[in-house]
């Protein structure tokens, strides 16, 4: 249990440096000393090359475009070789930002990261919102997937708020695991549709990953209300709730969306995210 508090508090004080040292401060001379050189970012800015490039020039085009560019880490929890932060954006558009001309506007951007690290150097990043409320704040947009009847997803869904959770897979679990992705994605997904509606999430991914020795599975929803939510599916008698909920205890211990009712890992902001499920994102 030491062994692990030490690992975790390792890897939040890496990830500290991120944003204490290299996006406040302009410190690039760190970048080669805390993160991998194959390092994946799955968010970068328009035009990143891979690797270590990539993480200097996303930085480095948000900087110039945000000279006073300044990070705030609200919310930070660890698992393991994954760190989850909740943080705030602030900057004033001075800048040429993506090709757009400076505009004088000071944005305010909340986001979730989720960051993956491997012998202590950080190896994958995750961003969810941080880019695009930066975005949404400047009058600029990426396209956005496509609704299932071919429509344009944008505008489609209510204001929700994201939380995560980072969850343990018991060993032995990971084939039961890609079993359950696999009915609520076909033979029961009509039953985990109406669920999510009934319970207020509008988007909810899971995404199983590698820590350590162990499998995590890092838990991602959406909702109106997410400890509301939360406790919905904690207290519903509904037969789809009721087998899920015992399911994910027989895979993680515990029941993900009774965590949830309790507070853990909440998000702090809210923003418009289009209603669709999401279960993909690979290994």
């Amino acid at each position: 249990m030491r062994d692990e508090h030490s690992l975790a508090e390792r890897n939040k004080a890496t990830i500290r440096r991120v944003f204490d040292e290299f996006v406040n401060k302009g410190d690039f001379s760190i970048v080669d000393e805390i993160y991998r050189p194959d390092m994946i970012d799955h968010q970068p800015l328009p035009g990143a090359p891979a690797g270590v490039p990539g993480v200097k020039h996303t930085i480095a085009g948000l900087r110039a475009g945000f000279p006073d560019l300044h990070v705030t880490i609200e919310d930070m929890s660890a698992h393991e070789d994954y760190v989850v932060i909740h943080n705030t954006w602030r900057g004033t558009h001075l800048g040429d930002f993506l090709g757009a001309a400076p505009t004088g506007r000071a944005i305010t951007s909340r986001g979730v990261v989720v960051w993956r690290l491997a012998d202590g150097l950080i190896a994958e990043r995750w961003g969810i919102g941080v880019e695009s409320n930066m975005l949404a704040a400047l009058g600029m947009r990426r396209l956005g997937r496509r609704s299932r009847a071919g429509r344009p997803a944008e505008n489609a869904g209510p204001s929700a708020e994201p939380a995560v959770n980072v969850l343990p897979l018991l060993p032995g679990c990971e084939g039961r695991w890609r079993t359950l992705r696999h009915e609520l994605a076909s033979t029961r997904l009509r039953e985990y549709e109406e669920s999510r509606r009934r319970t207020g999430i509008v988007r909810e991914s899971f995404w199983l990953r590698r820590a350590g020795e162990t499998d995590v599975v890092i838990h991602y929803l959406e909702a109106r209300d997410p400890r509301l939510a939360g406790r919905r599916l904690r207290d519903s008698a509904d037969p789809f709730d009721t087998w899920l909920r015992g399911v994910a205890t027989e895979l993680h211990g515990l029941d993900p969306w009774a965590e949830l009712a309790g507070g853990a890992t909440p998000a702090v902001h809210a923003w418009t995210v289009p209603v669709e499920l999401v279960q993909d994102a690979p290994r």
